[in-house]
């Protein structure tokens, strides 16, 4: 059952709105570590019901390539900044000579 809430002043929503736009980020980090530690357990899962149900794949699918295709300036830009990141990183501990990376 879905939750209706209704508040006796336009401040207190506010409030509750400002609530979560502070918060923002930790749940971000929070939903992005839940899902590293049940990453198995969420694709057997997942596995199990495509199994279950063809359609439910199908769906999964065409939603993620809608997903990809509405975000995909987004996505690449990030994939860079990581890749980038990361480069930076090997480059430091092998102390910037090119030839010793692989």
């Amino acid at each position: 059952m879905t939750k209706i809430y209704y508040y006796s002043r336009i401040e207190d929503m506010e409030q509750e709105l400002d609530y979560y736009a502070r918060n923002k980020q930790a749940r971000k980090e929070y939903q992005r570590l839940y899902y590293e530690r049940n990453k198995g357990r969420i694709q057997r899962k997942r596995k199990l019901e495509e199994i279950e149900d063809p359609k439910k794949f199908e769906y999964r699918k065409s939603y993620n390539q809608a997903y990809y295709q509405k975000n995909k300036e987004k996505i690449l830009k990030k994939r860079a900044e990581v890749y980038a990141a990361k480069k930076r990183i090997k480059l430091g501990q092998n102390g910037g000579n090119a030839e010793t990376q692989s």
